[in-house]
């Protein structure tokens, strides 16, 4: 992935740190700032440092790939650093999960993102300044993309994102809904993402190929209650409608509706499958306009 970003990604981590007050708090101050820094650390001797001590501090660093069994599209590695002295990073890592699980982050002209984390682990090490050591712990996350996956007519992904909006305004759609540099989902604004998960042919006709396909819908909200509470109020409205109208006009029809209670955010919640047509478009022959001849 291009290096700048890559730059911007992390710079909206880091703003995102900067800004939530129970990490910012804790950590040491550099140049009028917590010490939060992007791979680079400042030398400890820098006049920059204006706290009493250079810890606990922040190094982030980021790497992309692409994963598609898990849907991965990088890593983010958040490592704190304290003194055996000072604070201890065990009061320092639950904000940082706090900070960035379940936030969307959208750089400009860039694809929207949210970290996941998976695992935390603790380290020790020697101190470059004197013969003590420093202890900390590694938050290790999951970087997971949101793609804009809506094509052209007759479009499912499209189709169920409208539909979502007009069902209710507050939901945040992606793909619908142009979301700010760091967005995080409330009760009553949850996050709905829509991604197509297969499609085939069912039967032809003179006019019509019929396609199934399925959906799934991700639904990211602050508590399990509230997932749960919008994902059976969007699958009854589903259930009772039938079928949704596509862009072109034709319907698209609800077959089934499955719910995964094992299934989180990023793996989809519920999988919605449909029924839909495809017309054949007539062959076109283009008219003759003038016709001249030479003897």
């Amino acid at each position: 992935m291009n290096t700048i970003l890559i730059q911007q990604k992390m710079a909206l981590i880091r703003k995102r740190l900067l800004t939530f007050s129970q990490v910012a708090i804790r950590l040491a101050i550099y140049a009028e700032k917590p010490a939060i820094f992007f791979q680079h650390v400042p030398d400890d001797t820098s006049e920059a440092w204006t706290s009493i001590s250079q810890y606990p501090r922040i190094i982030l660093s980021m790497d992309m790939f692409s994963n598609a069994e898990r849907n991965v599209m990088g890593a983010l590695t958040i490592d704190i650093i304290c003194t055996e002295e000072g604070l201890p990073p065990e009061e320092i890592e639950p904000y940082v999960r706090q900070a960035l699980e379940g936030v969307f982050f959208t750089p400009k002209d860039d694809t929207t993102f949210s970290p996941k984390w998976r695992n935390t682990q603790i380290f020790r090490e020697a101190s470059v300044i004197d013969k003590s050591y420093n202890i900390g712990m590694t938050l290790n996350f999951d970087i997971y993309e949101f793609q804009i996956l809506e094509t052209s007519d007759p479009d499912p992904i499209a189709a169920i994102n409208f539909y979502a909006k007009d069902w209710d305004k507050e939901l945040v759609v992606i793909g619908r809904d142009e979301l700010p540099e760091i967005f995080e989902p409330k009760r009553h604004s949850p996050v709905a993402y829509f991604r197509h998960v297969n499609s085939n042919i069912e039967k032809q006709t003179n006019m019509v190929i019929w396609l199934l396909g399925d959906i799934a819908m991700h639904l990211f909200a602050p508590s399990l209650q509230d997932r749960m509470e919008w994902l059976k109020q969007f699958s009854q409205s589903l259930s009772l409608a039938g079928e949704i109208t596509m862009l072109d006009g034709s319907p698209m029809f609800i077959r089934n509706i499955r719910g995964d209670s094992r299934a989180d955010e990023v793996t989809g919640q519920l999988t919605i499958s449909v029924r839909y047509g495809l017309l054949h478009k007539p062959k076109y022959a283009h008219t003759l306009i003038r016709a001249s001849w030479k003897g």
